[in-house]
């Protein structure tokens, strides 16, 4: 199925009374092709948002043929939704005041993802991007302190810069390569020299597993153990932005501690494709969550 890059596409097909969403944000159209009624109609930005609502996920759209389309909506995997359980889950819950670090639900999970990672200690937080910015802002102590990460992962393009924007932290790119990593060489070339105080100081390697942009490729395990050999070598920290992380894990077959188990940090959504609908959890060492 083709995507169109510099438009919003609502695929309509007759397979197994199926129909498949796919959004592609910032652009200006949005088409709907149907096979069934063969009939293709043209929506702007401002009635696709009427359209997704009325026909998400699970939602049978009716023709005048008599034939129906289950639409399932793939703009993002963030539109997953809380089934039954969860629901009931939610509402039973046994909840306190966090900020005294009385919410036994809040410390269940802290744990257990803790205990997923191989972390000693882990922070429940409303979102990805501030899972990543306190990362960094807690790793880089300093105004004016260096990441190396990829020019197409979702920390540089996207999250508004918060690094560089609330931090004072500097981005320095390295170029990604189709499959979501990026040449060690470069990286190497990429980290500054500590004697040189006209530089800003190179604190921290990020990687993301999916890649997003990279079309949620996985990393390969070697390629993490290889970045953060270079990372220990240099006295550098290495932050994994695992937002889909558990899709690396099924992927490869693995637990999740397998493939953080060479990350000093890492931060995982679980709205992304867990149903949850807001919140992240980061990880490291009890002093990187202190801090």
């Amino acid at each position: 199925m083709a995507l169109l890059r510099n438009s919003v596409r609502l695929l309509t097909f007759k397979r197994s009374d199926i129909s498949i969403i796919n959004y592609y944000p910032f652009h200006e159209a949005v088409r709907t092709i149907s096979s069934s009624t063969r009939h293709t109609s043209l929506l702007t930005n401002k009635n696709v948002n009427e359209y997704t609502q009325k026909y998400h996920s699970g939602h049978l759209m009716h023709f005048e043929d008599g034939k129906d389309v289950r639409v399932v909506d793939m703009r993002s995997d963030v539109l997953t939704k809380p089934n039954k359980a969860m629901r009931k889950a939610m509402a039973e819950a046994e909840v306190g005041d966090d900020v005294f670090r009385e919410d036994p639900t809040i410390l269940k999970i802290e744990t257990k993802v803790a205990e997923m990672f191989g972390m000693e200690s882990a922070l429940f937080v409303p979102s990805g991007t501030m899972g990543n910015l306190i990362s960094i802002m807690a790793h880089c102590c300093n105004r004016g302190e260096e990441i190396i990460l990829g020019d197409q992962s979702h920390l540089f393009l996207f999250e508004q810069g918060g690094y560089a924007q609330v931090a004072g932290v500097h981005p320095m790119p390295v170029v990604n390569r189709k499959d979501g990593t990026f040449s060690i060489d470069e990286m190497k070339r990429k980290i500054r020299p500590i004697d040189d105080p006209h530089q800003p100081i190179t604190r921290v390697i990020s990687l993301e597993d999916t890649h997003n942009a990279c079309g949620g490729r996985v990393l390969p395990l070697a390629f993490i153990e290889e970045v953060s050999a270079v990372a220990k070598k240099h006295d550098l920290v290495l932050h994994m932005d695992g937002a889909r992380l558990m899709n690396a894990c099924y992927a490869l077959g693995c637990p999740p501690g397998d493939i953080t188990r060479h990350c000093d940090s890492v931060s995982m959504c679980l709205s992304k494709g867990l149903g949850a609908p807001i919140g992240s959890v980061i990880a490291g060492n009890k002093f990187f969550i202190e801090r």
